[in-house]
């Protein structure tokens, strides 16, 4: 082989060895993109509350997403909330818009109360009553996303501000009487409880029975030192 065709040679793999690494460089990049959107939407969404890991309160799922492009949907659990949030962007990838909660919107406290949220209002008036830190700074790239600590095992009872209690066989039964003592009762005091023991279990499937309100703080102070 000649000098000249030595030397296209030489530059013709340059040249695609540049477009490989350009390509690479490209993919890497989109993929960071997108999990640090979905990251920073699911903190954003956690933000507003104060909700999950190392906040002061828990999802009830089902849970309503409102999407940049005004589509609305219901997901199970923090996965299908992820995978949901991932996909619209991977079809949006110009957009940087973030979802939004749809309303009403169910979450249970580190004690054991029940709250149902009417609108954004409301549930940056619940903000306010805790005390927790984790979600008052700003999301940054790359960080590590962790799910709630534990989940509730259903069924389980709930106890309402007048006495009376309803066993609850899933979230979503929990979810229907919430949002029915909140709509017939005028200017209620007070919230509904989860009627202990309870027990809930971890994400590698251990069960743990909670005696009281005390026990499910600690849990949850026990998530904020695990982080």
């Amino acid at each position: 082989m000649n000098s000249f065709l030595k030397l296209s040679f030489v530059i013709f793999l340059a040249f695609v060895s540049a477009g490989l690494m350009t390509s690479c460089s490209d993919t890497d990049e989109s993929l960071v993109s997108v999990e640090d959107f979905v990251g920073a939407s699911v903190f954003s969404l956690e933000s507003q509350g104060k909700i999950g890991r190392g906040g002061c309160f828990e999802f009830v799922f089902p849970v309503t997403i409102i999407l940049p492009d005004g589509e609305s949907a219901s997901v199970e659990d923090y996965d299908s909330l992820k995978e949901t949030i991932k996909a619209w962007k991977e079809a949006n990838p110009d957009s940087e818009e973030r979802p939004t909660f749809g309303f009403p919107l169910e979450v249970t406290s580190e004690d054991g109360e029940i709250a149902s949220i009417a609108d954004l209002d409301e549930l940056k008036e619940l903000r306010k009553t805790c005390r927790r830190q984790r979600h008052d700074g700003r999301w940054s790239p790359g960080r590590k996303f962790k799910d709630a600590c534990f989940d509730i095992v259903y069924p389980l009872t709930i106890s309402f501000p007048n006495g009376s209690q309803l066993e609850a066989a899933n979230a979503v039964t929990l979810k229907e009487a919430i949002r029915a003592w909140k709509e017939t009762v005028e200017n209620p005091e007070g919230r509904p409880m989860l009627v202990f023991p309870i027990t809930v279990s971890y994400e590698d499937g251990t069960e743990v029975s909670v005696a009281d309100r005390e026990a499910l703080k600690d849990l949850k102070d026990q998530c904020d030192d695990g982080e």
